[in-house]
């Protein structure tokens, strides 16, 4: 599954992995997926993800927030959501974790 098109489609917001090449116009969103393989000797057929999407915004943002929660419910992800004020910034983070495995 490509995370960052599924997410980007699924809100309409600008996503990148890990961080854009480029300054971009609040809001926007950056996601970092950590991956493992696993499976049999010969053959790995399962991929666990560890993934982080940041939701960055001028305000706290409710109708983003819930096309991105409405994206993870779709998938059947769980998630913990915490949010931040990045002071020097001037804009709040808004950080979704979740784990899932992926069948291949």
């Amino acid at each position: 599954m490509d995370i960052r098109a599924y997410i980007e489609k699924e809100t309409g917001l600008p996503t990148a992995e890990v961080a854009f090449t480029k300054p971009q116009k609040l809001p926007f969103i950056a996601i970092l997926d950590r991956t493992d393989d696993d499976g049999d000797d010969y053959h790995a057929q399962l991929l666990s993800h560890d993934l982080t999407v940041e939701f960055y915004a001028a305000r706290i943002d409710a109708e983003n927030e819930k096309k991105i929660e409405a994206a993870f419910a779709k998938q059947g992800w769980k998630v913990t959501k915490d949010r931040e004020w990045i002071s020097e910034e001037k804009m709040f983070e808004t950080i979704y974790t979740t784990n899932f495995i992926e069948k291949r």
